[in-house]
């Protein structure tokens, strides 16, 4: 499994790139993933968005100790993804390689989608509300994208894992 890291993400974590230095294309792929740290107002997490469908996962980063405890968390929401949509994922087969985020479309949709998150927990605060990660979860993924040609992440994601018409 490819994850493309953020400069911010490499730093909270301490993560050593694989290929630091060398330029590898970043392709869409179906096992590729782009991870950002943010903080949304004092709530650390990580974004953590499909290369090929823009699927987004929000996980928190409180009590995160480092990248393995990182690792096993998004494995899990993974294994979960897959099972949901009938597709298999051997999470204890898994190796990883850490390269930096180069596609800047992915870069900007990334951007996007924490947008979206400041936006919504903005509003969940102006009415006494804490964000919902799960519900931020399940609007990120239907926000149709013009990368992907106004699809929607949720609805592509299931396409490609073989649940939905092509």
């Amino acid at each position: 499994m490819i994850l493309r890291v953020s400069a911010a993400f490499a730093e909270r974590f301490k993560c050593d790139l694989s290929h630091e230095g060398v330029k590898v294309p970043q392709e869409r792929r179906l096992d590729a993933w782009s991870c950002h740290y943010v903080r949304i107002g004092r709530k650390p997490l990580v974004v953590v968005m499909n290369d090929a469908s823009l699927y987004t996962f929000v996980i928190p980063a409180t009590g995160v100790k480092g990248f393995t405890d990182f690792w096993r968390r998004l494995l899990g929401q993974i294994t979960e993804l897959w099972w949901r949509h009938g597709a298999e994922f051997d999470a204890d087969n898994q190796t990883v390689i850490l390269l930096r985020r180069t596609d800047r479309s992915l870069i900007g949709s990334m951007n996007d989608a924490v947008k979206l998150i400041r936006f919504h927990d903005e509003l969940a605060r102006k009415s006494g509300e804490e964000l919902d990660l799960m519900e931020m979860e399940r609007r990120s993924n239907a926000t149709p994208y013009s990368s992907l040609g106004f699809n929607n992440p949720g609805r592509l994601m299931k396409q490609m894992l073989g649940e939905g018409e092509m």
